[in-house]
């Protein structure tokens, strides 16, 4: 073919194309921004999905009563093109990379840039719903070697088709290889507590070990968090060592934030009965991290395989891309998300690190429960977090309720005891062993033992709860600027507290700029962390026995774990999501009441020694734990009578 380039066209009087409409929400979900730069996409803006909760309500009033029309800028934005720069012989130079645009074509191994917007010109374009770029490759006597067209066609459901070929226009066969640019890092989420941006895949096992195909596609394992994807260098995003090891054969990737996502898959229609694989279309992927005006981001490129064209033939490098929610009400029953299983977008974990401490299957149990009540019980999802408190609380009682009595209990013989260990100290001056013994006898008679002591262990049981409701409540678009208790605190002047369930409760309003103070990124003034420190105090007085501790050390730990929860506990808590300060103080109250209700039941309880028996016939506590200790304690006692026996025994020889 000789030496190739590209035809330059006439860019005068070419026009931006927008594909769906802000203004028509019943019809259109977003607004695509196309660009002839790499024939990709400008910008993606949702049309119904705002950034801020002040933007829904200024578009949402405008909507139903009219007046100022609000500002673009107030409706989401997924992300835009790129400007990046490049060293050249020259110097440095500047291009524009779109959203998915063109990156570069080989053909027989000659390589021709795409990115620049003279190489392409607008073929047809159809009202909102669809738009065609096409770009010619010539030799050097501008004989047409070969046509790429890219047409966009945009759904009504947060979707778009990207039909791409390359013609073969010659009487030889070509060689091609496709690069394009993939989903970029999209935008960090304004009252962000953590930067949770990924890049996620889903892959096909391999023929040997699903022949069929039978198995749904797997998206788990492998992802890549933000600041692994930016450290990488030489290596891929994908294949990784295990897909390469495995012969996973790729699905679809999608790069995500803390609500949405944009993702490339399978150009399918139907369910089951079509390649669900990208093997013709992406062999690799790879990134490259770029800074620009203090703004650091990842562009993804997509490489397809080396591809034979015959004469007069084309190839296919078509692709379906979603950019939207991550939601499980679209990628559950929507195709052909569900048969790609693209419902596994949806990952409630805070971290690689603490995948495991997130509890998922916990976190997806309690968004089915916390959905079920807002959609079918009360209706509101501020009063299904309440409702959901009585559940737990409900569930965990009969182990709050004995475990309280235990507290109680031994609270009182411990000081009731207090004298008598006191005076061991002094008779037993420089052995500790024997204090110790000695007290273990003087518990044993009274019936108590560390055992039965389980006063945290409500607490400890609701963690597993609180992890689990913290990634829900900082992942789930479904509860994303949703008001609790039916937005009553907005009706007053749009008051911002609790006008979003999964950001601060900015009680004191909310800040135009977040700030950034160590750890947290402060969007407000907040007042439910307060309270619940608050509540963790008074909490103190009615869940745990005072004047418990028996030595210097033990009155100090337990001094430092009062001040861990009233203060550090709603510090570490001060930027989380307000559904889960609001559960947390929701749980804390009703357990004070329950704990005030239990108190009534312990006031004359028993604290004097129980009758002594013969060792033969001593009766032993019913309670697992209570036997536990009371054998133990009988093994030490026959453990030390035994090496008093021996050392008399040496005396006397």
């Amino acid at each position: 073919t000789g030496q190739l380039s590209l035809r330059k066209i006439n860019q005068v009087g070419q026009k931006a194309v927008s594909l769906g409409a802000l203004n028509e929400i019943e019809k259109w979900q977003l607004q695509a921004t196309l660009t002839s730069a790499g024939a990709g996409i400008e910008s993606i803006r949702f049309s119904n999905i705002f950034e801020t909760v002040d933007g829904k309500l200024a578009w949402t009033r405008y909507r139903e009563v009219g007046g100022i029309k609000p500002l673009e800028d107030d409706l989401y934005l997924l992300g835009t093109a790129k400007t990046v720069q490049y060293q050249t012989p020259s110097g440095i130079k500047e291009a524009k990379v779109s959203i998915l645009g063109a990156s570069q074509i080989f053909i027989n191994n000659q390589s021709l840039y795409l990115t620049s917007p003279e190489f392409w010109t607008l073929a047809a374009q159809d009202a909102n719903n669809s738009a065609t770029f096409e770009a010619y490759v010539i030799d050097a006597s501008e004989n047409k070697i070969a046509t790429i067209r890219r047409k966009w066609t945009l759904d009504n459901k947060f979707s778009l088709v990207l039909e791409q070929t390359v013609t073969n226009h010659t009487a030889d066969a070509l060689k091609i290889r496709w690069i394009q640019y993939g989903p970029q890092s999209l935008i960090v989420d304004r009252s962000r507590y953590m930067d949770r941006r990924r890049f996620r895949f889903g892959w096909e096992l391999s023929d040997e070990f699903d022949p069929n195909q039978a198995a749904q596609i797997q998206a788990t394992d492998i992802l890549f968090e933000y600041a692994d994807a930016a450290k990488l260098e030489s290596e891929p995003l994908w294949p990784s060592e295990e897909a390469v090891s495995e012969e996973f054969k790729l699905s679809w990737f999608a790069s995500t934030n803390r609500y949405f996502a944009l993702a490339v898959y399978p150009n399918i229609i139907g369910a089951n009965n079509e390649n669900r694989t990208f093997v013709d279309t992406v062999a690799s992927i790879r990134s490259q991290t770029y800074s620009n005006n203090g703004e650091e981001y990842i562009l993804t490129s997509l490489w397809s395989p080396e591809i034979i064209v015959p004469e007069g033939a084309l190839c296919d490098f078509s692709m379906g891309i979603y950019a939207g929610p991550m939601t499980r009400t679209i990628l559950d029953s929507d195709q052909p998300y569900a048969a790609l299983n693209m419902r596994e977008l949806v990952l409630y974990q805070m971290s690689s690190m603490c995948a495991f401490c997130t509890f998922q299957w916990l976190a997806d149990l309690l968004a089915w429960i916390l959905t079920f009540l807002d959609k079918n019980v009360v209706f509101d999802w501020g009063f299904a977090i309440i409702f959901l408190v009585l559940i737990v609380r409900g569930l965990l009682h009969p182990i709050t309720k004995k475990s309280q009595i235990n507290m109680q209990r031994f609270g009182k013989v411990m000081q009731k005891i207090k004298p008598e260990i006191e005076k061991l100290k002094e008779k037993y001056p420089n052995d500790a062993k024997r204090v110790q013994s000695e007290q273990m006898k003087l518990m044993q008679k009274y019936g108590v033992n560390p055992f039965q002591m389980l006063g945290c262990l409500p607490m400890f049981l609701q963690m597993p709860v609180w992890v689990a409701l913290y990634a829900l409540l900082y992942f789930m678009f479904d509860i994303r600027q949703e008001p609790a208790f039916f937005g009553v605190f907005q009706l007053f002047w749009e008051w911002p507290f609790l006008a979003d369930l999964s950001a601060s409760d900015h009680f004191f309003g909310e800040f135009d700029q977040p700030i950034n103070f160590f750890f947290w990124n402060i969007t407000g003034i907040n007042v439910l962390p307060i309270l619940m420190g608050a509540i963790f105090f008074v909490q103190q007085k009615y869940m745990s026995p005072q004047n418990m501790a028996t030595t210097p050390e033990q009155e100090s730990q337990q001094k430092i774990m009062r001040i861990m929860m009233v203060v550090m506990f709603p510090l570490m808590l001060y930027s989380a999501p307000s559904g889960l300060t609001l559960y947390i103080l929701t749980s804390s109250t009703v357990g004070i009441l329950e704990s005030q209700r239990i108190r009534k039941h312990v006031e004359n309880i028993d604290v004097n020694p129980r009758p002594e028996q013969q060792d033969s016939q001593r009766r032993k506590p019913k309670d697992k734990q209570g036997r536990a200790w009371a054998d133990a304690m009988e093994a030490r006692r026959k453990k030390v009578q035994n090496k008093a026996k021996k050392r008399n025994f040496k005396k006397r020889n």
